[in-house]
C-alpha cells in the first residue's frame, strides 16, 4: 500500500485541493458528453433501424416472395424495352415514351404474323414434344420401378416431379407461393394472366421510369438522396448489361441446338432448340434443363441418337462457357460461377420457382451496389 506523505509544514493546504473548473470547462465537458450521447443513441438508432429493415425484407420474402419476383420480372421487361426504344429514340428523334409505343406495336405485328405463319406447325410440334416426353418419362419410370435400386430412388421423389413420394415432402417447386397475394396470382389468374401482368406492368415502367423512380427517391432522407439516386443508376445500369448478355446468350444458344438437332436428324428440333435458349436464361443449372427434354426424346428413338444430343450439347455449352459467356462478360455483369449458383440455391429454397429463375439478375444487382457501397481493398489488405 502507498502511503501519502502530510504536505510540508508551511506549505498552503489550499493548494493541494483541486481547484473547480470554470464555467467554460463545465460548458465543454457537458458538451462532449451530450455529443458521445448523441453518437451513441445514433449508432442504436441506425442498429434498429436496420434490423427493422431486414425485418420487413424478410417477412415481404416469406409472405410474398413471389410477388416481388414478379415485379422484378417486370423491371426486367422495362429495362429491356426502355434500351431498345432508347436506339430507336436516337434514330428517329422520337420521343421516349412515342419510342416505346412504337417498339411495343413493332414486336406485338411481329408475333402476330409469326403465330400467323408458323403457328400452326409451332403447336403441332409442341402437341408432339409433350406426348413424345410423357411417353418416356412413364417408360423411364417404370423401368426404375422394375429395378430394387431404381425402385429405392423412385421412393424419395416427389410424385410432382414423377417420383412415388407422397406426403408432406411430395410438395411441388410451386408449393412455395404460398401466401394470400400468391394464391390470388396463381389461382385467379393463372401463368398466363401473371405474363400479361408483367409485360403490361414493364410497359408502364418503361413508358415512364423516371416517373417511378422519382418516387422512390422522395421515401430517402434529402441527406441521402445524392446516393440513393447514385444507387439507381448502378441498378438500372447492372440489369440492361445483364439482359442484354443473356439474351445474347440465349438466342446463340437456341439457334445452335436448333441447327445441331437438325443436321443429326433429331425429331422436334425447334421447339428443343427454343427450350434450350430458354432455359439459358438460367446460368450454369438452366443448361441440364434445356438439355433433359433433347436426352430423353433421343432416348426414345435409340442409344446412339442419345449419345449425339449429349455430345451435341456438350459441345455448345463448351462453347458458351469458354468462349461466348467470357466475351460477354467482359461487356455485361461478371459473376462469379459459385456465387451464381449459391445464389440460385438459396433464392430458390426460399422462393421456389421464381427465387431459381432470378436470382441471377438479383445476384448481379446486390453485387453492383455493394460494389458502390464499400470501398476497394487495399494491396495490403488483399489475402
Amino acid at each position: 500500500m502507498v502511503e501519502l506523505s502530510p504536505p510540508p509544514e508551511g506549505a498552503d493546504p489550499s493548494q493541494h485541493t483541486p481547484s473547480p473548473l470554470s464555467p467554460t470547462s463545465q460548458l465543454h465537458v457537458a458538451t462532449a458528453a451530450l455529443v458521445a450521447l448523441e453518437h451513441t443513441l445514433g449508432r442504436f438508432y441506425r442498429l434498429a433501424l436496420t434490423v427493422v429493415v431486414l425485418a420487413i425484407l424478410f417477412l415481404l420474402i416469406s409472405t410474398g416472395g413471389p410477388v416481388l419476383m414478379v415485379v422484378c420480372a417486370s423491371a426486367l421487361v422495362a429495362v429491356v424495352l426502355h434500351g431498345a426504344a432508347q436506339w430507336i429514340t436516337h434514330l428517329l428523334r422520337l420521343p421516349e415514351w412515342l419510342s416505346v409505343i412504337v417498339l411495343v406495336m413493332v414486336i406485338a405485328g411481329a408475333l402476330t404474323l409469326l403465330v400467323h405463319i408458323s403457328g400452326p406447325d409451332i403447336m403441332v410440334q409442341a402437341s408432339h414434344l409433350r406426348t413424345a416426353l410423357e411417353t418416356q418419362i412413364r417408360t423411364l419410370r417404370d423401368t426404375l420401378n422394375n429395378d430394387a435400386l431404381g425402385h429405392l430412388l423412385m421412393d424419395h421423389i416427389p410424385q410432382s416431379m414423377g417420383g412415388n413420394q407422397t406426403g408432406p415432402g411430395a410438395r411441388s417447386l410451386g408449393a412455395d407461393f404460398a401466401g394470400s397475394m400468391t394464391n390470388v396470382l396463381t389461382s385467379t389468374f393463372g401463368s398466363v394472366g401473371t405474363l400479361i401482368v408483367i409485360v403490361i406492368a414493364g410497359i408502364y415502367f418503361a413508358l415512364s421510369p423516371r416517373l417511378y423512380a422519382n418516387g422512390v427517391l422522395r421515401l430517402v432522407p434529402e441527406g441521402h438522396r445524392p446516393l440513393a439516386r447514385k444507387l439507381l443508376h448502378t441498378i438500372g445500369h447492372t440489369l440492361g448489361a445483364w439482359v442484354a448478355g443473356q439474351m445474347l446468350d440465349m438466342t446463340v444458344v437456341g439457334f445452335l441446338t436448333w441447327w445441331g438437332l437438325w443436321a443429326i436428324g433429331m425429331p422436334l428440333a425447334l421447339p428443343l432448340g427454343l427450350i434450350a435458349g430458354m432455359s439459358n436464361f438460367i446460368p450454369y443449372l438452366g443448361a441440364f434443363l434445356g438439355a433433359t427434354p433433347a436426352l430423353l426424346i433421343g432416348l426414345s428413338v435409340s442409344g446412339r441418337e442419345a449419345l449425339l444430343v449429349l455430345g451435341l450439347y456438350a459441345v455448345i455449352q463448351t462453347f458458351e462457357g469458354y468462349v461466348m459467356s467470357p466475351f460477354i462478360q467482359k461487356r455485361a455483369v461478371s459473376m462469379p460461377p459459385a456465387l451464381t449458383i449459391l445464389s440460385q440455391t438459396i433464392f430458390g429454397a426460399f422462393l421456389g420457382a421464381w427465387g431459381f429463375i432470378f436470382a441471377s439478375p438479383i445476384t448481379a444487382v446486390l453485387l453492383a451496389v455493394a460494389t458502390q457501397l464499400s470501398a476497394p481493398l487495399k494491396p495490403k489488405d488483399e489475402i
